[in-house]
């Protein structure tokens, strides 16, 4: 793409902090400017096997702009686990992190989440920055706060709330994302887009975006996919009302991914829950155009992943979902693109039907 003449920032005003996301191209580079390194007196970053082998000179000569320690992180789901994190607890501890320290987390989502939850748990909490590498990193995980690891019983069941002070997104990370991962960021921007991010809406409808392709319009699409995320989280940083509507797809996709045991990426696993939603939301009232249109829009951008599985083995991981309520599971679904609803009951039975229709879809 053309160099960017100038970088965008945006400042979410949360109930304890302030937190400061900057978007450009090759902006990792200058850190130094982006970050009031000085303020800590000791700064570990936790970066992903990943990152590093494709990005080493990158990450080094940055880091050390800013006085650094990088600690690699194998980067997968099954060690995003509190073991785990005990590991990097003692890590800090021997590199004589105090609570006036600062964790980086540099790599995709389940890299950010997983520094996320080490910089919450130390000390009682120590400040985070996150540098995302992938898509979806970008437009969702690393924003709001929400950290956590996960347990054998379900996906991000132990956590806290913590936000971040700084997000750097440098866009030029994407250049050696993996085709599987555009996928999965393109479904959090089609979330995003389906539950009121209006400018996305359009340029996933006009088909702008292409894989690999790093253009204006994607770049376009990143920013008004933050800054939708972003102002969501400003208005409900805890999830006590509107935030919920970011887990449209998320009730069926976990259930999914749980009982995939996280083998299967969180992208393809929300994809596949937007068409179920969509499919319960078309049921009680939403326009049947609307749906089309939804279902175009995944399949556009090929998210749908063509899985097996007996419904009724959804249905029963969906019993340890965090937005239960009393025992009752609860959706986002759609009144319409753009008009979400939360906290929606759903028969059994109609649940069955979405997602059978679901397996004959991938079927054909």
């Amino acid at each position: 793409m053309d160099s960017l003449t100038n970088n965008a920032t945006i400042v979410l005003q949360l109930h304890e902090k302030k937190s400061t996301i900057t978007i450009g191209q090759g902006i990792l580079a200058s850190v130094s400017s982006l970050i009031p390194h000085k303020q800590w007196d000791v700064i570990v970053a936790i970066v992903s096997d990943t990152v590093y082998t494709l990005h080493k000179e990158l990450v080094d000569q940055s880091l050390a702009l800013i006085d650094a320690i990088p600690i690699n992180y194998n980067d997968t789901e099954q060690n995003k686990s509190y073991a785990y994190a005990e590991k990097y607890f003692n890590q800090l501890l021997e590199k004589q992190c105090t609570r006036n320290s600062l964790v980086m987390g540099i790599g995709g989502g389940v890299t950010t989440d997983f520094a996320g939850y080490v910089a919450s748990a130390y000390m009682r909490g120590i400040d985070v920055v996150y540098v995302p590498t992938t898509l979806l990193a970008m437009v969702d995980a690393s924003i709001g706060g929400k950290v956590a690891v996960n347990i054998k019983a379900g996906k991000n069941i132990v956590g806290h709330f913590h936000q971040p002070d700084y997000i750097i997104i440098d866009i030029n990370f994407l250049h050696t994302l993996p085709q599987s991962e555009w996928r999965c960021g393109m479904a959090e921007v089609v979330k995003h887009a389906l539950v009121g991010d209006s400018s996305s809406l359009e340029i996933l409808q006009h088909k702008e975006i292409q894989y690999s392709h790093i253009d204006n319009s994607l770049y376009n699409c990143i920013n008004s996919s933050v800054r939708f995320k972003a102002s969501i989280v400003e208005k409900d940083e805890y999830e006590k009302n509107i935030r919920a509507i970011l887990n449209y797809g998320h009730t069926v996709g976990h259930a999914i991914e749980s009982l995939f045991e996280y083998t299967m990426s969180h992208g393809e696993a929300v994809a596949a829950g937007m068409l179920v939603e969509s499919y319960i939301s078309m049921k009680q009232g939403m326009p049947k155009a609307d749906f089309d249109t939804i279902r175009d829009i995944l399949s556009t951008y090929n998210l749908l992943p063509k899985i097996s599985f007996d419904p009724r083995l959804i249905i029963n991981h969906m019993i340890y979902d965090k937005k239960n309520i009393k025992g009752k599971i609860r959706f986002v679904l759609l009144e319409s693109i753009g008009k979400p609803r939360i906290g929606c009951e759903v028969n059994d039975l109609l649940l069955m039907e979405a997602l059978n229709f679901y397996l004959a879809m991938v079927e054909k």
